[in-house]
């Protein structure tokens, strides 16, 4: 490749400076691809931290700064994802400081990473197109769901005035029924007490009848419990004499009384066994009387006891009924309150409903205009996806081979990766100074920064040149700080560009930069720092933006 003036500017430093040049003083403008290094002749990376001086303001709210011009550079990047799958540095064929050509390879990716991102490539795709089918199914039936929306929301304007009667006539109905509800409560309440206080449930369950019941039935048991005592003396005085004359009839046979007089006994003893067996027969029934007597007792005492049961258990539930229809009471008047309250009040809500009803059937072709937008922008997103999937594929099929080109002529202030690197996302391939564009970054304290935006003129003066103070433009701001721990020295670095397109200007030299701006208040200094900075690539992902160098 032809030596540039580039090459002999840096030919004589070794692949360590080239390490420290890139890993240090090279600097990245997110998004835009651009960055800057410093080519000087002489000096080193430390040398130029100490030339980078910190703002003084002046009275008039103007303030310099001091750094040194640095060659501007451009940066390669990749028109695909690189990092949907691993993709691997298999080669490197270039290094910084290389003069390249358009079409020159920069850098082979191993085939298994190119397969890899082909088929990531063909499946993304194949997704996207689903994707879309989807929208554009959505997109019909959409259209259909705003088509009806379109239609209910005229329909309920052409009948939103008998909605508004209907509505109003409705709260007064309320208000009736909850009056309604609350007045039957409170008789319902009065009834139970009622029935409580007159006795009705204990007529009801007939407790006096069951209570005379059980006495008619104790006084039968009495009467028969004395009649089984009657019959029992009965038959013990019956036995007793049976057993008595069988004692005399056997004396009087051992005595040998007569024929007679033993007949005449063996005739009583028949008569007392008579008479023994009627009393038997008497206690008998007597016992089976008293029984039933008993039962008849105790049913009547068990009908009673139920009466008493029922009655008690209707005396409570009527009671609880009291106390629950009393606790519902106020709900039943907050009820009848609200009800009152919403005929009163609601009228406005519902007039105002009837009006919006109105108002939106006026406005409902609009309506139904951006629903079918928004569907319409569902469809077109898809569609974008798919294209943007379907273009990155083409830029990846065009990689033949895997060898990734210079998109351009120029020399290399950077080359990303070495061999065996994965690539990473948002960062460049390689970078190319450019030559047309000095680059100076100051130092800028946080009180001023706010003064600053991007595209601000200012005037910057290189050290050694007669040219007197040029023209040069706010490049970039950076939104994270780079120095300082307490709130009185903390800076923010501010990269100036200067047209450099007639060459006049070398790299390496100090220049002070003047930002000729007048105080603002807070508020309107934080909306300038708002509105006017972009971030740029920190320090971990300059690294990664200069790329590696030998």
């Amino acid at each position: 490749m032809k030596m540039t003036w580039v090459h002999k500017l840096l030919g004589k430093h070794s692949k360590k400076f080239y390490g420290i040049l890139a890993g240090i003083l090279t600097a990245a403008v997110a998004g835009s691809g651009v960055g800057y290094h410093v080519i000087a002749a002489s000096g080193t990376a430390d040398q130029t931290e100490e030339d980078t001086q910190i703002d003084e303001t002046d009275e008039d709210g103007s303030f310099s700064g001091t750094g040194t011009t640095q060659v501007k550079t451009e940066s390669q990047l990749p028109d695909f994802s690189v990092n949907a799958v691993t993709m691997t540095v298999e080669e490197v064929y270039v290094e910084a400081g290389s003069t390249v050509a358009e079409g020159d390879a920069l850098f082979k990716i191993d085939d298994e990473s190119m397969a890899d991102a082909k088929a990531y490539y063909e499946d993304a795709i194949s997704d996207a197109k689903t994707a879309l089918q989807s929208a554009q199914i959505n997109f019909e039936s959409g259209v259909l769901e705003a088509e009806s929306e379109l239609s209910a929301t005229k329909l309920a304007a052409d009948t939103a005035q008998d909605t508004y009667d209907a509505a109003v006539s409705e709260l007064s109905v309320k208000t009736s029924e909850a009056q309604e509800a609350y007045d039957e409560a409170v008789e319902e309440i009065s009834d139970y007490q009622d029935a409580i206080d007159n006795g009705t449930y204990y007529t009801q369950v007939g407790i006096d009848e069951k209570q005379a019941a059980v006495d008619a039935a104790q006084a039968a048991l009495t009467e028969k419990q004395t009649q089984l005592s009657n019959a029992q003396s009965s038959s013990q005085a019956a036995k007793e004499t049976y057993v008595a004359d069988m004692a005399n009839l056997k004396t009087q046979i051992e005595a040998g009384a007569s024929y007679t007089d033993l007949a005449a006994l063996a005739d009583q003893l028949a008569a007392d066994y008579t008479a023994v067996q009627e009393a038997a027969d008497a206690l008998s029934q007597s016992q089976t009387e008293a029984e039933s007597a008993n039962s008849a007792l105790q049913l009547a005492n068990q009908t009673f006891q139920k009466a008493v049961e029922e009655y008690n258990t209707k005396v409570t539930e009527a009671n609880e009924k009291i106390a629950e229809l009393t606790d519902e009471l106020e709900k039943l008047s907050d009820a009848c309150d609200e009800a009152e309250r919403n005929e009163t009040t609601a009228q406005p809500a519902l007039l105002q409903q009837y009006e919006e009803a109105v108002l939106e059937g006026k406005y409902a072709d609009t309506e139904y205009e951006a629903s079918l937008e928004t569907l319409q922008s569902a469809v077109d997103e898809a569609q974008d996806t798919l294209d943007e999937l379907k273009e990155q594929q083409s830029a990846l099929l065009e990689i033949e081979d895997g060898v990734v080109c210079a998109d351009r002529d120029g020399t290399l202030a950077s080359v990303t990766y070495e061999a065996g690197d994965t690539l990473i996302k948002n960062t460049a391939f390689a970078s190319y100074y450019d030559l047309d564009t000095i680059l100076i970054s100051v130092e800028v304290s946080q009180n001023d920064i706010a003064k600053l935006a991007v595209s601000d003129t200012v005037q910057v003066q290189i050290s050694g040149s007669r040219m007197g103070a040029i023209d040069g433009t706010v490049y970039s701001i950076a939104s994270e700080k780079t120095s300082g721990g307490s709130m009185s020295n903390v800076t923010y670095a501010v990269i100036v560009a200067v047209d450099n397109t007639d060459g006049t200007l070398t790299t390496g030299v100090q220049a002070t930069v003047k930002f000729e701006t007048q105080a603002t208040g807070a508020t309107e200094m934080e909306e300038t720092k708002t509105a006017g900075k972009i971030e740029t690539i920190g320090a971990s992902e300059t690294e990664e933006a200069g790329g590696k160098t030998e």
